[in-house]
């Protein structure tokens, strides 16, 4: 088997939501001076490669911890969708990729977005369309990952009063979504045995997340 890891790494300055700092990551102890390493990890819950819970916009939603490990991993699509900046991903891509979709996959969509994390163009990406959100949604599937910093429209384009469409329509249905995902497109076009398990924080409403494929 071969493993591929679709996580970014935590670092500090990493790429970060607008509304929060990047990570604090801070020595307490170090060898050498003390009997051993000890770091400190300030952070938001959607940092990095992370998996949103339906609390994330849904009042009284469903927690991060409250997922047993069978509903964060399963067969799933790696779905290639290339786009140019601040692009919609549509129905009529998702159907040209030929995957058989069914209820209760995992589908990821890789844009080559990743290679732009840390960059300023990475800001700019391209985003799911609430026809295509509405797709995945009437096939039952569980979760939708996404190589980009969200599966909404980027920050760039959002107009005043702005209010999250694909999170709102995917978490409300109880589809998890993940993002800011790495190197799908080493996997791109294949179905795989894919696992997205989170930190498990009580009450959490998402939380970064070692996501990876499985391949025999």
């Amino acid at each position: 088997m071969r493993w591929i890891d679709l996580a970014h790494p935590y670092q500090e300055g990493m790429t970060h939501p607008p509304v929060a700092g990047p990570p604090c990551i801070e020595t307490v102890l170090q060898v050498g001076r003390d009997p051993y390493n000890l770091q400190r990890f300030t952070f938001v819950t959607h940092l990095g490669t992370h998996v949103d819970a339906p609390l994330h916009f849904v009042s009284g939603g469903r927690t991060i911890d409250s997922y047993d490990l069978g509903e964060l991993g399963g067969t799933g699509w790696v779905l290639r969708v290339e786009k140019a900046p601040n692009q919609p991903i549509t129905v009529r891509d998702l159907e040209a990729t030929g995957a058989q979709v069914e209820r209760d996959q995992i589908v990821l969509i890789a844009t080559g977005w990743d290679v732009k994390f840390a960059t300023d163009d990475y800001h700019t990406h391209p985003y799911l369309s609430e026809d295509a959100a509405r797709w995945l949604l009437d096939r039952r599937v569980k979760l939708v990952g996404v190589d980009c910093f969200s599966a909404d429209m980027p920050v760039p384009l959002r107009p005043k009063g702005f209010d999250w469409p694909v999170h709102h329509l995917l978490l409300g249905h109880g589809i998890l979504i993940a993002e800011n995902l790495a190197n799908l497109t080493v996997v791109a076009g294949r179905k795989l045995l894919i696992g997205a398990f989170p930190l498990k924080i009580r009450g959490g409403d998402g939380a970064p997340a070692r996501i990876f494929a499985l391949e025999e």
